[in-house]
């Protein structure tokens, strides 16, 4: 390959960690003549039929979202404890505390992976 030195210059580190980041976030898509991030998700695993999800831009807080035949809830991070008690999955609570208890690191880390840098929530530690 031929390249013209005149053009050719090196990233350094952080710029290249800056446009990583950037593409972490989702891409970029025009709605009504804005500039949006299409929300990016992660499926960390399957209990049965069970999906266990981590959204990339989330409120507060740290929290992930399992879904099954039409019905959604979302449990914290920290307590698996449900955002939603009266929502859906209510007898799926107990198989999902124990699912939880045994991979709450994996969440911790899927969780920090997915943080763009304009989160209102960021990382959170592994304890």
């Amino acid at each position: 390959m031929n390249v013209n030195s005149d053009y050719w210059f090196e990233f350094n580190d952080s710029c290249i960690e800056d446009l990583e980041s950037c593409l972490d976030q989702g891409p970029i898509i025009e709605f009504n003549g804005r500039e949006l991030r299409q929300l990016l998700e992660e499926e960390i695993d399957r209990i049965g039929k069970l999906k266990v999800i981590i959204y990339s831009s989330e409120h507060p807080p740290p929290h992930f979202h399992v879904k099954y035949d039409g019905e959604e809830n979302s449990f914290s991070i920290s307590a698996c404890s449900p955002l939603y008690p009266n929502g859906g999955l209510k007898q799926y609570f107990r198989n999902i505390k124990k699912w939880h208890s045994n991979n709450r690191t994996n969440l911790i880390s899927a969780w920090n992976r997915l943080r763009p840098s304009d989160c209102p929530v960021g990382p959170i530690e592994i304890t």
